[in-house]
């Protein structure tokens, strides 16, 4: 991971090369793809250790965000159209704003991959436990709840102690209207992370399937008790508000 002030000296070092090598500073599409070229340069002279681990790291058969391409044009013209209300000229702040764009597009880029990637193939390996706790992540953000519980029950099974398993389970219930079961897996949750019971998600045999960056489901004990009390009041909608209309 490159620091903060070492991604700052970078961009100094890009702009100085920038105006060294060109006779105006007017941003244009051209402006783009010449400085993500100077930004390889500098960032590969000046991040070694980075640049080592990214040649050595493990290849499989996911897609890998490294694998992105930002010298196309639909890239270089999304970026452009992005920041040319707010920038003329070429400077150091343009050149930050245009990495963290092209960064934010390459994760787009990345989680549409990965998604198409990951729905493709977790029915082949109904077995396999992680491969379901990605699926249903995936599900989840796709609002495919039921195919989602269906996917987590996979992963229950084999890893019956996982608090992220059964917070995602809880989740699932209440999009689906289950609101007491969804209570139980949420206070099962609490009582894994604060008896320090919990087993996290648990990788198989299948490694070479396996992204290298996985899209992963956090919980904590907050965010259980957060549930819980959105649970809580969700009931009482239903109880005091709703129920008497129907009745």
């Amino acid at each position: 991971m490159i620091s903060k002030s070492k991604l700052q000296k970078s961009i100094k070092e890009i702009f100085s090369i920038y105006q060294k090598r060109n006779f105006t500073l007017s941003f244009t599409l051209e402006s783009i793809n010449e400085i993500f070229e100077i930004g390889n340069e500098v960032f590969m002279r000046n991040n070694p250790e980075e640049m080592e681990k990214l040649a050595k790291r493990p290849r499989n058969k996911a897609p890998d965000i490294f694998d992105d391409e930002p010298f196309s044009f639909e890239r270089t013209f999304e970026i452009y159209s992005k920041l040319s209300d707010d920038y003329s000229e070429v400077s150091p702040e343009l050149i930050e704003r245009i990495f963290e764009v092209n960064s934010q597009l390459a994760w787009r880029s990345y989680r549409d991959r990965y998604n198409e990637y990951i729905l493709n193939i977790y029915k082949q390996y109904p077995s396999d436990e992680y491969l379901n706790y990605l699926a249903t992540v995936v599900l989840v953000d796709k609002k495919e709840y039921n195919e989602a519980l269906s996917c987590v029950n996979k992963a229950l099974a084999l890893n019956p102690s996982c608090a992220v398993y059964t917070h995602l389970k809880a989740r699932c219930l209440v999009q689906l209207g289950e609101f007491e079961a969804a209570r139980t897996y949420l206070y099962q949750s609490l009582f894994l992370l604060e008896l320090m019971q919990d087993n996290p998600p648990h990788q198989g045999p299948n490694k070479e399937l396996y992204p290298s960056y996985p899209v992963d489901f956090f919980t904590s004990i907050d965010q259980i008790r957060s549930d819980l009390r959105q649970l809580d009041r969700m009931d009482s909608m239903f109880k005091y508000q709703l129920l008497p209309l129907i009745d």
